[in-house]
């Protein structure tokens, strides 16, 4: 028996992005583990990455184009499929021009090459396309005005915390590899706080876990910053040497008395009080900031609020601090304009990527004519998904490259059959915390007619009469798409596939250690200039969550909170396939249960002033009062869709979706 054993890696939008080894015979898969050689995931591999394999030979899986006809869907060949893309596209370009073009992708899958799909349109002369995102963008733009890049600690340097606080973040379902770090450090003496609404599974790995009122998160921060101003605890030197805006900053906490504060928290003026002298004394103390605390209408200044904390008590640029969001130091090293076609000048029009369905159906001049959709689920994780379903419905022709029958595939008129990972060759960059780079050969081959989409769009823009386009070589695109780090590093794709996994050189360092930072006057920001330009205001103001605080759905019956947190074992909608026998549920605090009248096991529908959905009713203390919770990714056919409920609301900065600014009312 010869096995082959292949380095690869997940391809999920995920924290962790786990490194594995996977063992081929004779073109089938054999086994798979993880790779001892990758630090952070090298002992496990979670769930999530392990069902990953099971969609490979799934029954359902998409092998064959499918185009619509009379309202049906009939396999096709590849031919006709991109005759029929070619002749779509071709008409929109003659009649609106490239604008009438809507790219619509997500973080679905975590290779490379998918992201030369922009290239494509921008041969076509360019494209509407999103700007944000779904999930994270707002933090993203905060920490891009406070500290000019997006970076943050290593995983090991926890280790050096004497206060680790949690907040917002629930590692134990989303990012089970940073687990064993945080233990490490609570064996060296460090306090673990979790600051979260609902008592996630990692308030059992917590010393001390704070429910914080849902939205009140940037009350909380400024609350405690006015304390540590007024009691003294601050870093005068960091300050002075490495920050701007300060007194500006001082004014607005100033506001935020430790009554107010606990009024608008829902805590005891004397827990937010040690937390500051806690945070401000235990140095060094380390923030591991979470999507959940951004998800609001107010999303972006909350983290910035959060930010200044680090930044009053000197906790940047040391070993055992940081404000750890996101790590960016990768993605700066990969030639985006070559993947997006920058040097074909192509036109773009923008919108606000939750907003997809105000896009198709007001945008007119021109009108969005055609719509090619890729690693993303929009029908399904876009909210007010009703209303996208009916948006759906304007445009003249939807394409869709999709693995499984998603809701979206369903309402396209033409769906591609993607390759999956392991079946094409890669090279993965995109988790959200290390530094890693992991490159993949291809380890089996496609099923039936699956193909990359590098590879066919090659051949419709040589049908289109296009240039601009590369050939599908694989090897060569890859070592044009990393020439910055290349010449930044010396680092090629060669000395990569023979050391992968592959650590950024520089990948563990501290971020801002020198105190230089990438803003405009090379400080710290207390006070954005940046922010303040685009129009989100220049300081970290704390607006209650929009929604959240209508007294007038209120007074109509809509008087829960309506949150939609990721699952332990899915991204999303990736997992949540047609044959799953899972019941959705919808978890109830019990007092909230008590009010509704209602038992554990009770089929309930949870309606917003957007939609409904119907799920078991679940008691439990975990869940805030006056909260619901459903676990966000099911699929319309599961009657728990939750974007059916969430708006279509922005954040206060970075294009992203306000998920969690949602009322919601219960009915038996």
């Amino acid at each position: 028996m010869l096995i082959k054993t292949i380095k690869t890696t997940c391809p999920l939008d995920c924290w962790d992005q786990c490194a594995m080894l996977v063992e081929v015979e004779k073109g089938r898969l054999f086994s798979v583990s993880p790779d001892p050689e990758q630090k952070i995931t090298g002992k496990f591999l979670c769930r999530k990455g392990r069902q990953n394999l099971a969609r490979l030979n799934h029954p359902d899986r998409l092998r064959y184009p499918l185009l619509k006809k009379n309202g049906s869907f009939k396999r096709v060949g590849w031919n006709e499929a991109l005759q029929a893309m070619a002749c779509h596209l071709s008409e929109a370009l003659a009649r609106f021009g490239p604008l009438s073009l809507l790219h619509y992708h997500d973080g679905g899958y975590g290779g490379l090459l998918k992201n030369l799909e922009s290239r494509f349109f921008s041969a076509l002369g360019g494209c509407t396309e999103h700007r944000g995102s779904l999930c994270w963008a707002a933090g993203l733009a905060a920490q891009g005005y406070d500290f000019g890049a997006v970076y943050s600690h290593p995983h090991e340097d926890l280790a050096n915390a004497r206060l680790i606080i949690i907040w917002g973040r629930n590692p134990a379902h989303t990012q089970p590899h940073l687990l064993p770090f945080i233990r490490q450090a609570q064996k060296k003496g460090a306090r673990v706080i979790l600051i979260d609404p609902l008592r996630t599974a990692t308030a059992a790995l917590a010393d001390e876990y704070i429910r914080v009122k849902p939205g009140s998160d940037g009350a909380l921060a400024l609350g405690m910053a006015a304390m540590i101003i007024e009691e003294g605890l601050l870093d005068r030197d960091f300050i002075a040497t490495a920050s701007s805006g300060f007194e500006r900053f001082r004014t607005l906490a100033a506001a935020f008395s430790l009554n107010r504060t606990a009024s608008l928290t829902g805590l005891a003026p004397k827990v937010i009080e040690q937390l500051a002298v806690d945070y401000a004394t235990a140095k060094p103390a380390a923030l591991l900031i979470g999507i959940g605390l951004q998800r609001h209408s107010n999303g972006g200044n909350t983290v910035r609020a959060v930010d200044a904390l680090a930044a009053l008590t000197g906790n940047i640029g040391v070993r055992g601090g940081g404000a750890s969001y996101a790590n960016f130091q990768i993605s700066r090293l990969v030639d985006d304009s070559f993947l997006n076609g920058e040097e074909l000048q192509p036109i773009r029009r923008h919108y606000p990527k939750p907003g997809l369905a105000k896009a198709i159906s007001e945008l007119s001049d021109p009108p969005v004519d055609f719509l090619y959709i890729s690693r993303a689920n929009p029908l399904t994780q876009i909210g007010d998904s009703d209303g996208l379903r009916r948006a759906f419905k304007r445009v003249p022709f939807v394409v869709t490259a999709e693995h499984f029958m998603t809701d979206t595939a369903n309402a396209s008129d033409l769906v591609l059959p993607a390759t999956a990972f392991l079946e094409t060759e890669d090279l993965f960059y995109n988790s959200m915390s290390h530094q890693y780079l992991v490159y993949s050969d291809r380890c089996i081959n496609p099923p039936a007619e699956c193909r990359p989409e590098y590879d066919y769009l090659h051949e419709l823009i040589t049908m289109l009469g296009k240039k601009g386009y590369p050939a599908p070589e694989p090897d060569r695109l890859l070592a044009r798409a990393i020439e910055p780090l290349t010449n930044k590093t010396g680092v090629t794709l060669e000395e990569i596939k023979e050391n992968s996994p592959y650590l950024l050189p520089g990948g563990n360092n501290i971020p801002w250690a020198d105190r230089i930072f990438e803003t405009a006057d090379g400080r710290y920001n207390f006070y954005s200039p940046a922010a303040e330009e685009d129009g989100t205001g220049g300081l970290p103001v704390y607006r209650g969550p929009l929604e959240l605080g209508d007294d007038k759905l209120r007074r109509e019956g809509f008087r829960y909170w309506f949150v939609t947190p990721h699952p332990r074992d899915s991204i999303h909608s990736s997992h949540r396939l047609p044959d799953g026998v899972a019941i959705p549920k919808a978890y109830l605090h019990p007092r909230t249960a008590e009010q509704e009248g209602l038992k554990g096991g009770e089929k309930i529908t949870v309606r917003s002033k957007r939609g409904c959905l119907q799920a078991a009713a679940t008691v439990s203390d975990r869940v805030p009062p006056d909260a619901v919770v459903v676990y966000e990714g099911w699929w319309h056919e599961s009657g728990a869709a939750v974007n059916k409920l969430t708006p279509a609301r922005t954040t206060d900065m970075g294009c992203q979706a306000a998920f969690y600014d949602c009322l919601c009312r219960i009915e038996k």
